[in-house]
């Protein structure tokens, strides 16, 4: 009997989450979906190596992140495992499960792993009851045995579908495990007739709306990032540098998610937020700069994915306060614009333009001045064919889902109309020196301001999951001075 208490033991390979008991039968679900669409057969496979595992060297207990497919489709946290979907088989073949054999010695040093015993015998028999009625698939094999089977299944089909990084136009991850595994099926399959496809978009397809139980886990997700959020902000003014600040934010959030973090912790001061993907988080924090942080918490798949901009000293300085506010405004824009239809391409293009209007009239117009390098300087001259504004530093938007960053990694999709039920990020961005006389005072910034919140388009428009976040300036110097929300 597979009980709450035995899904606990199990949490780190079989992924259940809030769903508990009926995990089950959403991951059923999600294969029969799959298998409804499906013309021939499709092919899952699963993360090979644990991370770190190709550098004898290195101890870095990093968790392991299925390939999002196999996770997706089964539940299954761990490697060794491949997942075969026919529905040209005989109802109860048409899920086919491969796991490696259990290793006692390996689950001594890093814990329980799901696997199958050699054959005979009452545990052996014992083991495979209980993996059938934990995953809900009956036809249970031995990883070693893929290879003929997906020869046999080739030598019945003209066409096998296997989920890698391969897209209309030549488009393609040769790098990616997932195209490794390909290219060997394609070499098992040299002597039938059977073609290799990438099911890639098929695939996201169905995987990329919402369903029920992933938008429960991304409102835990939001509620962790929102709580440390809020935890961080009346400590803002004792915290010297960088690393203090991410230290205390991302402690707040792993005290909420047993799951970790979607992403590390960007903590950028003043200048050093003109570089967007940021990591050093170490230098000390200048009187007066803002912070800009991009953060959030994962709950079980699903993650948050935020950004936030603020004063360090809880104030914001005019010039601060002006630029901060054209990018919130901006943003808001962004916002009213999404729906069902509507592509990221065309979002880009609107809201990018909408922030250059707002600079225009509330900045340049009042004489202010600005240097902007991906817009001025030798950013201008790099190669960015997915530009859809001149002025634009980076996208307005990106999937979410199973993955922080979801979709075809070459982001096609931002021509594809936006669907009901689809994720989205929502942050636009000002980076630069800027410069301009406010107040009888003449004010020069170096920084980078950027406001994220992620978005579910809806019927009619989109739900912002990340309302309860703070980001209004008055209410951002009100909680950093220590008053209650």
């Amino acid at each position: 009997m597979v009980d709450k208490r035995m899904l606990q033991k199990l949490s780190r390979v079989y992924v259940t989450a809030s769903a508990g008991t009926e995990a089950r039968e959403h991951y059923s679900r999600r294969r029969r979906e799959h298998l409804a669409a499906a013309e021939f057969p499709w092919v899952f496979h699963g993360l090979e190596r644990e991370p770190g595992g190709e550098l004898p060297y290195l101890m870095s207990g990093v968790r392991v992140f299925q390939e999002p497919s196999v996770m997706y489709l089964t539940g299954l946290n761990q490697t060794g495992a491949s997942l075969v979907l026919d529905p040209g088989a005989p109802r109860t073949a048409r899920e086919t499960l491969f796991l490696p054999w259990k290793d006692p010695a390996k689950e001594f040093w890093d814990g329980i792993r799901l696997g199958l015993l050699p054959p005979g015998g009452r545990e052996a028999r014992a083991n495979l009851v209980f993996l059938r009625e934990l995953l809900g698939i009956r036809d249970i094999r031995p990883a070693e045995e893929l290879p003929a089977f997906l020869h046999a299944l080739g030598k019945r089909n003209r066409r096998m579908g296997v989920f890698h990084h391969s897209y209309p136009g030549g488009k393609s991850l040769r790098d990616d495990p997932t195209a490794a595994f390909a290219r060997r099926v394609g070499s098992l399959l040299r002597d039938t007739k059977c073609r290799v496809e990438s099911i890639a978009s098929e695939h996201y397809g169905l995987r990329l709306p919402l369903d029920d139980w992933q938008k429960r886990e991304c409102k835990l997700a939001q509620d962790a990032t929102r709580d440390a959020f809020l935890e961080l902000l009346p400590q803002l003014p004792g915290l010297r540098s960088e690393h203090e600040i991410a230290g205390v934010l991302e402690g707040a959030m792993l005290r909420r998610t047993a799951w970790g973090l979607a992403f590390p912790t960007i903590c950028a001061a003043g200048a050093n937020a003109g570089t967007l993907h940021y990591m050093k988080n170490d230098e000390p924090v200048e009187k007066g700069s803002m912070v800009l942080l991009d953060f959030g918490a994962r709950s079980a798949t699903m993650h948050a994915d935020l950004s936030r901009t603020i004063p360090a000293n809880g104030t914001f300085d005019p010039l601060q306060r002006l630029l901060y506010q054209a990018v919130l405004d901006t943003q808001a824009h962004a916002e009213s614009l999404v729906k069902p239809g509507i592509t990221i391409r065309e979002l880009n293009r609107e809201v990018w333009q909408r922030l250059e209007d707002i600079l225009e009239e509330r900045f340049v117009s009042r004489g202010g001045t600005m240097h902007r390098p991906y817009v001025e300087g030798a950013l201008k001259t790099l190669p960015n064919k997915a530009k859809a504004h001149p002025r634009q530093p980076h996208g307005l938007s990106h999937l979410m889902g199973e993955q922080e960053h979801d979709g075809d990694p070459f982001r096609i999709y931002q021509d594809q109309p936006l669907r009901e039920g689809l994720m989205i990020s929502n942050e636009p961005g000002l980076y630069g020196t800027f410069k301009i006389r406010l107040e009888g005072r003449t004010w020069t910034r170096s920084l980078g301001i950027r406001i994220e919140d992620d978005l579910v388009v809806s019927g009619r428009g989109c739900k912002n999951l990340s309302k309860s976040i703070p980001k209004q300036p008055d209410e951002l110097e009100r909680l950093i001075r220590g008053e209650k929300p």
